[in-house]
């Protein structure tokens, strides 16, 4: 029997296309960064200086100094091939061996790396995305070496072994500002936002409380310090279940993964100020923490189980797993994903989450019915009741008889004629009486409600609803103030001026509709502080 003939046919990929495309893997900076700090810490670096810089001509250089392992000069020509050689050790956090490239030309146009094993010479190579789109090669180039570059470097490893990573030609990062001093804010803004990344991302590889060896990472020469989105240290804070899952391949080897559920204290709880402002409780922040061999990988959300919601916004679950299972939850590129098979899920909804979940919600209810709601007084609202007040003769186009005040009968008498009608009416001395004034209504009542108080028209606001709670009682300037009581009492009035037996079920059908529209969308705003003065 003729075997098969196999005619072999090498076909090399397009350079410049290949470079070009793998700009758009979908990093953000933060990502980005984070792949390159991965490939120093995998290098057994202990200190990592980052640098942000933006230069007098406005253009940005982005600089990562380690005092690893360092490469000589076959070691860095594997490095920037895109897909180097895998580690020896699987427990790396380089992976792919593609993450220094796409992570660095997400941004810039020119990537460089200089290197050198502890008492060997510096070597420096280049990929230049201009230079291989003029050539279409996958052509390195071997730029001289900055004195200043190796200045930077020498900084960290004091002429021993490590790596620097150069970025030049930085193009997505910061966008065309008119205004120096935006595009000035704008960089600050950037590496403050990376500080905090890589506080919560390196947690454990800088937290003593983890590790006995503890590294050090500086961006632009401030030392990044451990961010526990737990919060352990809290004397309030519970661990409400703790479980170690085993997982079986169909190999039959064994691995496992570690999964612990805390609930935050309550607003009023914390042991000071500073340590409930550190713990920056909201939406965006509840969820699983998932670590790959100790790096945080995700957070946030609950993996499509269920959707970010505030009466959870105490919850936080951490999800911590080896290498060993990369396969089975399929570490993206980036190392920022993972996805859960159908019985890991089902183990997290119907068995691990449930309980959790309803002692987180109930702790917030609790909280939320327990009085302790930050709420503006009646005081704040003085000024818009001056103002109105001052004015209501010439406003109002409406005349209110009470007719019954403890059932809020009333007659209406307006340009459409005179209607019997049901109002929120509060009987007061003259002294009280006011055109904005605060009540409890409930939490599915409308924020506002038109009445009388006295002898005044009046705006009823409801400080039970949630955008009382999570943005009227929070603003702090009076004039903002004023001006949400007068647009809420100018409505209120417009209904009484229009007022009549044909439209007022459609009145009452619109304040309950939009208030309804108001408190989902205030759902992803933070919860308000309790406890607080």
């Amino acid at each position: 029997m003729q075997e098969n003939k196999i005619d072999e046919i090498i076909l090399e990929p397009d350079a410049a296309r290949i470079m070009e495309g793998l700009r758009d893997t979908g990093y953000d900076f933060n990502t980005a960064m984070a792949d390159l700090v991965d490939n120093s810490i995998a290098a057994n670096a202990t200190v990592v200086k980052v640098y942000v810089n933006l230069n007098p001509d406005n253009s940005v250089k982005v600089y990562v100094a380690d005092n690893g392992d360092g490469m000589d000069a076959a070691g860095l020509l594997n490095a920037m091939r895109y897909g180097s050689n895998q580690r020896p050790d699987p427990r790396s956090l380089g992976k792919f061996g593609l993450g220094l490239k796409t992570a660095s030309t997400a941004f810039c146009r020119s990537l460089s790396l200089i290197s050198k094993v502890d008492e060997g010479e510096y070597n420096e190579v280049c990929w230049d995305l201009d230079h291989v789109c003029k050539v279409n090669k996958w052509q390195l180039l071997r730029p001289e070496i900055n004195p200043d570059e190796i200045e930077l470097l020498e900084d960290v490893t004091n002429g021993k072994s490590g790596t620097l990573v150069v970025w030049d030609k930085v193009d997505r990062l910061l966008k065309t500002y008119a205004q120096v001093a935006s595009l000035k804010k704008a960089h600050t803004r950037i590496v403050n936002n990376l500080n905090s990344h890589f506080a919560m991302v390196y947690q454990r590889f800088l937290d003593s409380d983890y590790t006995d060896n503890p590294i050090k990472i500086y961006v632009n020469n401030e030392e990044i310090k451990a961010w526990d989105p737990f919060c352990k240290s809290e004397p309030s804070c519970k661990i409400l279940a703790d479980e170690v899952k085993k997982v079986q391949f169909e190999t039959g080897e064994m691995s496992e993964f570690k999964i612990t559920a805390y609930l935050l204290p309550r607003l009023g709880d914390w042991s000071s100020p500073e340590a409930k402002k550190i713990a920056d409780i909201k939406n965006d922040n509840e969820g699983f923490y998932i670590y790959r061999e100790n790096r945080l990988i995700h957070y946030g959300d609950w993996l499509g189980i269920f959707q970010n919601d505030p009466h959870i916004s105490l919850l936080r679950v951490e999800f911590s797993f080896d290498h060993t299972l990369d396969e089975l939850f399929n570490v993206d590129i980036k190392k920022s994903r993972i996805t859960l098979n159908e019985d890991i899920y089902e183990y997290l909804q119907k068995h691990f989450l449930p309980a959790p979940r309803n002692a987180a919600n109930d702790l917030y209810r609790a909280t939320a019915g327990s009085g302790a709601n930050k709420k503006k007084p009646q005081d704040a609202h003085n000024a818009s009741n001056a103002v109105i007040d001052s004015k209501e003769t010439s406003l109002i186009q409406s005349k209110i008889d009470v007719i019954d005040a403890k059932s809020g009968s009333v007659n209406i008498e307006n340009s459409r004629g005179n209607f019997v009608g049901k109002i929120k009416i509060v009987e007061t001395d003259q002294t009280a009486n006011n055109n904005v004034v605060l009540c409890q209504e409930g939490t599915e009542s409308p924020l506002w409600k038109p009445g009388m108080q006295g002898n005044k028209h009046t705006a009823f606001i409801n400080t039970d609803h949630a955008f009382y709670g999570k943005v009227y009682s929070r603003i702090e300037d009076s004039d903002v103030i004023a001006g949400i009581d007068y647009l809420l009492w100018a409505i209120s009035e417009a209904e009484m001026t229009t007022y009549s037996s044909e439209v007022k079920e459609q009145y009452e059908d619109m304040r309950y509709n939009a208030s309804r529209i108001l408190k989902k969308l205030v759902d992803a705003l933070p919860d308000v502080d309790m406890g607080d003065e």
